[in-house]
């Protein structure tokens, strides 16, 4: 019996051993996979980040090529044409792309308050502009109903950017920013990023963002650059529009087919092109002040993508200056 029992025990003993065992063999397992796992998500996100770099660097090079072969810039250069199957190829595993969108083409946010230091040379800059941005707003485009709606919305940006406190005849300073809830207060300075104009009077997110009727402000501006000038040889057909009165949507139009014809790119070198377009109406001037055919900033996007599906992205702005030299105005990967 006293034989019986220990063989029990025996027996008992060797099970809750066996079980033991299995589970800290299961448990080793699973945490041997979590930290393989672990090791090749940190490797991909390792490499990944090496991409999203190398795509800067890329667009970069291509750059600072198209500007020691060229004198001017349009949509047909080596930076809007680089191809993702290519640039992948240099990676071996994972896919990059990268976009390079020319910020020149569209209004200048901050340049609607003149860094000219000549009073008379400022308010006739700052007119251009205004002019502009009210072309603009009223073409039927947004989601703004008047002129009137269109001049409150460009005084108030002008304000916020201004360093004083004076309200302009329409606008808007800290003390009309400090009676809402909650209360803040105007920049006084350079806007620094697109959706800071969300902050201002005048513009709402409809406008902003557009909607299935309207097209969004956003996608005309841009927060780099100050000068003004706008590169006709690559700016859309909403900002073409604008640039003069009495310029239809297919007048735009036939600039836009103009430029797009290889056998026109020569042309696109001097400001004044839009004279050799046919159907161009003879009795419109652009003003030089506010065109140009040089590009300075551009707007850099990058997508690096795993063979398993992880993806980081980089984003920045680049400017490029007549001298050749290139600044990294801001970089941010996600």
């Amino acid at each position: 019996m006293i034989l019986r029992d220990r063989s029990g025990m025996a027996l008992l003993l060797t099970l809750l051993a066996v079980s033991f065992l299995v589970a800290v063999t299961v448990q080793l397992a699973s945490t041997v996979n979590w930290q393989m796992e672990a090791a090749h998500n940190l490797r991909d996100s390792v490499r990944l980040k090496a991409m999203v770099r190398s795509g800067l660097n890329l667009a970069r090079a291509a750059l600072a090529a198209d500007q020691r072969q060229n004198k001017f810039d349009s949509l047909d250069d080596e930076w809007n044409r680089l191809d993702p199957a290519t640039l992948s190829s240099l990676f071996g595993r994972g896919k990059l792309s990268v976009r390079v969108v020319d910020q020149s083409g569209l209004l200048q946010v901050n340049a609607l308050v003149s860094q000219e230091k000549d009073g008379i040379k400022r308010r006739q800059q700052e007119k251009h502009q205004f002019d502009l941005w009210i072309r603009l707003l009223t073409s039927g485009r947004f989601a703004i109903e008047s002129e009137d709606e269109a001049v409150v919305l460009v005084d108030s940006i002008k304000d916020w950017i201004d360093k004083d406190d004076e309200v302009r005849d329409h606008g808007a300073e800290s003390a009309y920013y400090q009676g809402l809830d909650p209360p803040y207060s105007a920049r006084n300075g350079p806007v620094e990023y697109p959706e800071e104009l969300l902050l201002v009077r005048g513009m709402t997110r409809k406008l902003f963002y557009g909607d299935k009727e309207h097209a969004g402000l956003a996608e005309y501006l841009t927060i780099a650059g100050r000068d003004g000038k706008i590169n006709i040889n690559t700016a859309p057909l909403g900002i073409l529009q604008a640039l003069a009165p009495g310029i239809t949507k297919e007048a735009a139009g036939e600039l836009v087919d103009f430029r797009r014809q290889k056998r026109n790119l020569d042309l696109l070198a001097r400001p004044d092109w839009y004279r050799q377009v046919r159907d161009f109406p003879d009795d419109i001037v652009l003003n030089r002040n506010i065109v140009t055919v040089v590009s300075h900033c551009f707007l850099v996007a990058v997508t690096a993508t795993s063979d398993d599906g992880m993806v980081r992205t980089g984003s920045g702005v680049i400017r490029r200056d007549d001298r050749r030299r290139q600044t990294l105005l801001y970089w941010k990967v996600e």
